[in-house]
């Protein structure tokens, strides 16, 4: 079942994404000579509306075929565009996937809610003959109090270190419990492992699809340094990259379907906005590479032959990345 989640979730992805490009080529009446989801040999294929739409073998990706993008094709098709017809190709398909992420995400904070920390700390583990222990703590303890102050925030569980006794107040099972803490010298830690509390507030769609493009915006630097160094880090056979292969994904996605609907809606959002952003990154054969040539091009003049090889170039660099990311996540898998 992992595996058909898998390629569910990228098949949907892959089609909205090139779906964008055929989009974008067809409104300004270029010709999309085929559309695939998927690469390498075709299982099936149907001609409809001046396309041949196609199901391919290795379901990794996929593409659409738009006149005028090779070099042999020169002055037809999409090389016929004005700047902004090929930017607007180009760039379509990315923001389909953003479109997608965004009202995935839109429908999640309806229908679950919106996740909102609230300062409280919710207590995961206790390690057996700790501090914690003696003192009653238990797994699903939501920390509200200590010595009577609320906490403001999840770290505010620190003021415990300071020797004496304390009383700490927690929400166990609906009800408040008063539980007592001594810290003595020569203590270092607590003995738990806890996180935020998180609670879920419902919002309309259209304030959720609002939500989600203004705190896409707010985390897009983070999210753009993690990737960068995520890339990095699996070219340098670095095992705690965090960058994620298909096998990966596979894993990923059947822990999603067990967790339910909203695990999986949550997992596609979240792919559809890597894939965005992936997408444009400056490296040849991507959208972003395609980006960065063109703009290029207004101002230094790159020969068919030339470009045709910088893109094999950036095809051959992907091939590494998803060989190198490939192995990173077997080694995780397997333990090693």
């Amino acid at each position: 079942m992992s595996l058909i989640w898998f390629l569910v979730i990228v098949g949907v992805s892959v089609f909205v994404h090139e779906l964008g490009h055929y989009l974008a080529a067809r409104v300004q009446g270029v010709r999309v000579k085929a559309f695939s989801i998927g690469f390498g040999p075709i299982l099936l294929r149907k001609a409809a509306w001046g396309t041949e739409w196609r199901l391919s073998a290795i379901p990794l990706g996929g593409y659409a075929d738009i006149e005028g993008l090779l070099p042999e094709e020169k002055g037809r098709g999409y090389d016929a565009l004005p700047f902004p017809g090929k930017l607007l190709v180009l760039a379509a398909g990315v923001f389909m996937n953003l479109l997608l992420a965004w009202a995935l995400l839109g429908y999640l904070f309806s229908a679950q809610g919106v996740p909102e920390a609230t300062g409280r700390a919710a207590i995961v583990e206790v390690l057996p003959r700790s501090p914690a222990e003696e003192a009653g703590l238990k797994a699903g303890d939501i920390l509200l109090k200590v010595d009577g102050e609320p906490l403001s925030a999840p770290q505010d569980i620190n003021r415990v270190k300071t020797p004496g006794a304390h009383t700490l107040t927690v929400l166990r099972e609906g009800r408040e419990v008063e539980l007592s803490l001594t810290w003595r010298e020569g203590m270092e830690r607590l003995g738990v492992v806890y996180q935020p509390e998180v609670r879920f507030r419902r919002v309309g769609f259209l304030e959720g699809v609002g939500l989600a493009v203004a705190r896409s915006v707010l985390f897009l630097p983070q999210m753009v340094r993690a990737l960068v160094g995520g890339v990095v880090g699996a070219l340098s056979g670095n095992p705690d990259s965090g960058v994620v292969g298909p096998v990966g994904l596979v894993a990923e996605a059947g822990r999603a379907a067990k967790e339910g609907l909203f695990r999986l809606i949550e997992l596609t959002a979240a792919i559809n906005l890597s894939l965005a952003l992936f997408n444009l990154l400056p490296i040849p054969a991507l959208d972003g590479g395609r980006i960065l040539l063109l703009v290029l091009g207004r101002f230094f003049r790159l020969r068919p032959e030339q470009e045709a090889t910088v893109h094999y170039l950036g095809f051959l660099f992907l091939l590494l990345l998803i060989l190198a990311v490939t192995f990173q996540d077997l080694r995780r898998l397997l333990g090693g």
